[in-house]
């Protein structure tokens, strides 16, 4: 028995040994399993992040004119600046432009090759191992994707100068301007004017009170007769509550007004460039503006008349008329891209026409109209650039060329008759007027935004600060003497009426009509009306 014990213990020794090698093999391939299951981890997370950041710095340059080759440029370098080794633009790596879709509640993007997002694929090469990868060269192929939408910086501004501070003339233009373009009269006083050029509405606003559409470029794209569009401004500035009550009413009264049926959209009256609707959702947009782009736009180019308060006893006739040739347009869009302007703002194109016939007792009568024609001015958003704590915004102004010319009644030269109608003089206009050239206006806004806009900046004019002091020089008006034998009533009528009379038609239409319109004689205004640097979460996937 103890020979058989022996021999039997002496068959088991070793196999705690042995037991101990295959415990030490277990530990030492789960500790290669943990150490490459974290370093393949880590390698995946920091592939996860350059394709992130790559698909985030390129968001930044979907903005107009963008192209795919640049776009892959700046998701390179952001790439490479991260530690990646590879080139995007070759397979198995990629980057694609496109658009994000909602389906069942779960983000797809489509590539589709425009700019409302962009996809990233990043690839590498890594050891599948680091002991059985160095043994025997196994590699496995690590793969992240990121998908960021447009996040161009963009700025909302418009050419016009839509202020509190109106005055009770301009009121009386505006009920005359707006009451003939929506084709109902208006009797609306300077602070309920006041009242709808301090309000802002934003399209999350009318979106809200629309009803039928569900995105925003459904409400740019749908098509509304000219009551239900300015009734949607007026619901809007209720729902925000940024207006107050006689604001509200008064936009409610101009809607209320409007009988034409022309058919319009949102999209016509403000122009959203930016790749990402949604991002121009909480944008402030003046209510002043939106109403008068929108009447005017409606209009077309049908002529308006409208009331001028020139108290003369000789003027046995005056008639003024206003004529939109094109109207204004807003905008919300970002920079410049590769070096195209593609955010621009115009300006109403106009033409104007005082036509006035006076009757001096026992002596003459003078037949004029006073025809001034500013073509469509232009500003476009040339760079935002942030700058510690402030941001820096450039926008390039255009003016419209404009062009004053007097004529008489109809269409002839002005002249000065006598009682038996025969011309004595004829009256002409000196002031020449230079085409204005473009300027660069810098916009600096400190951070928040909201407490420093809108800003309003001026183009100057070349003829002066107002057509009233203008149109009142005596070298404004030359005179064609026809009879030597009437020169002094010539000289007399010409100083103490014609003068005058020109210079009380620029004080009491001109003036304030193009100032309305953000417009002067070569010069124009230019409002920086809201702007967005980056958004919060622009990495969608």
């Amino acid at each position: 028995m103890r020979r058989r014990s022996a021999a039997k213990y002496q068959y088991q020794r070793g196999a705690i040994g042995l037991a101990g090698i295959l415990v030490l093999l277990t530990v030492l391939l789960l500790t290669a399993l943990v150490v490459d299951s974290g370093r393949l981890w880590m390698q995946q997370r920091h592939l996860q992040s350059i394709a992130d950041m790559a698909a985030i710095h390129a968001s930044r340059h979907l903005g107009c004119n963008a192209n795919l080759q640049n776009v892959i440029q700046m998701a390179q370098l952001a790439a490479s600046n991260n530690g990646f080794g590879g080139q995007l633009s070759a397979n198995p790596n990629q980057v694609l432009l496109g658009r994000l879709d909602t389906v069942q509640g779960i983000r797809q993007f489509t590539a589709d090759g425009s700019s409302e997002a962009v996809y990233v694929r990043t690839t590498t090469e890594v050891p599948s191992s680091l002991i059985a990868g160095g043994l025997m060269g196994g590699t496995v192929t690590l793969r992240a994707e990121a998908v960021s939408v447009a996040d161009a910086p963009w700025a909302a501004f418009g050419v016009g100068s839509f202020t509190v501070s109106l005055s009770s003339q301009q009121s009386v233009l505006l009920n005359g301007l707006l009451g003939g373009m929506l084709g109902g009269p208006l009797n609306l006083d300077v602070l309920s004017y006041r009242g709808i050029a301090g309000t802002q509405i934003t399209l999350q606003d009318m979106l809200a009170v629309s009803g039928q559409v569900g995105t925003l470029e459904d409400l740019l794209d749908a098509n509304m007769q000219v009551a239900d569009l300015l009734e949607l401004f007026a619901n809007a500035a209720g729902q925000s509550g940024a207006a107050d009550v006689q604001a509200v009413s008064a936009m409610q009264s101009i809607a209320a007004v409007a009988v034409k049926n022309a058919t319009l959209t949102l999209g016509d009256v403000l122009a959203v460039t930016t790749p990402d609707t949604s991002a121009a959702a909480t944008v402030g947009l003046n209510a002043l503006s939106l109403i008068t782009t929108t009447a005017m736009i409606a209009n077309g180019t049908n002529a308006i008349n409208l009331p001028l308060g020139i108290n003369l006893p000789s003027i046995t006739s005056i008639n003024a008329q206003v004529t939109v040739i094109e109207p204004p347009q807003l905008t919300v869009g970002p920079a410049a891209g590769n070096g195209n302007l593609c955010t621009i703002a115009r300006t109403a194109q106009i033409r104007t026409r005082v036509g006035v016939l006076v009757s001096i007792p026992l002596l003459a009568r003078i037949d004029l109209a006073l025809n001034a024609e500013v073509a469509q001015g232009s500003a476009g958003l040339r760079s935002i650039q942030q700058n510690g704590s402030e941001t820096d915004v450039e926008i390039e102004a255009s003016p419209g060329i404009a062009a004053l010319t007097l004529t008489n009644n109809a269409g002839g030269k002005a002249t000065i008759s006598t009682l038996l109608n025969i011309p004595i003089a004829e009256i002409g206009l000196n002031l020449p007027i230079q085409p204005p050239t473009p300027q660069t206006l810098e916009y600096s806004v400190a951070h928040p935004v909201e407490d420093q806009l809108p800003q309003t900046q001026s183009v100057a004019s070349p003829v002066g600060s107002s057509l009233e002091n203008a149109l009142g020089q005596p070298s404004a008006v030359n005179v064609t003497v026809l009879s030597v034998l009437n020169l002094g009533l010539i000289n007399n009528v010409v100083s103490t009426l014609v003068r005058p009379l020109l210079s009380e038609i620029g004080r009491v239409l001109l003036d304030p009509l193009l100032s309305l319109l953000g417009i002067r004689v070569g010069g124009m205004d230019v409002t920086l009306d809201d702007l967005q640097y980056r958004q919060a979460k622009p990495l969608v996937i």
